[in-house]
């Protein structure tokens, strides 16, 4: 199974080499984190069209990046980026917004009332989200255990 958007071998059939793998792992992880700068994503729900790239690559990118940092403050961070992918799912469709209708005056608009369809759409949405977000933590808390045992060599 690749990792990433390609194999692990090169363009010329050759096998990529642990530090190659582990680059491509990083720059995805950047990718990734300079579209959460420039795109407000809030606790919102999106389709995984809107990803810099395939939503698998980028949480194995991030599996690999956390499981080879020896930070343990830079691990922290990096699962706190790489848990947002939980908010990207095939299929959404336009993005979803999980924040309170803005109140206007005093009361919310009572006249407006969402579609059946729409509230089971929700609805899926946000059990999707949920089960996303368990399975994202146990991937990356496997990662943050294989850093965590890894030895510690001082220069």
């Amino acid at each position: 199974m690749p990792y990433f958007q390609t194999s692990t071998n090169g363009a010329d059939g050759e096998f990529q080499s642990d530090a190659q793998v582990l680059h491509a792992a990083h720059h995805l992880v950047e990718v990734y984190l300079i579209y959460l700068r420039e795109n407000e994503t809030g606790s919102d729900v999106f389709d995984t069209r809107e990803l810099p790239a395939l939503k698998e690559s980028l949480v194995n990118a991030f599996r690999v990046v956390i499981a080879t940092e020896s930070r343990p403050g830079v691990r922290a961070l990096l699962v706190k980026a790489g848990m947002t992918l939980a908010q990207f799912h095939e299929n959404i469709g336009p993005r979803m917004s999980v924040t309170p209708v803005a109140r206007q005056g005093n009361s919310y608009d009572r006249h407006w009332k969402p579609e059946p369809n729409q509230i089971r759409k929700f609805d899926r949405a946000l059990m999707r989200l949920g089960e996303e977000r368990a399975r994202l933590t146990q991937v990356f808390h496997q990662a943050t255990q294989i850093a965590e045992k890894k030895p510690v060599h001082h220069a």
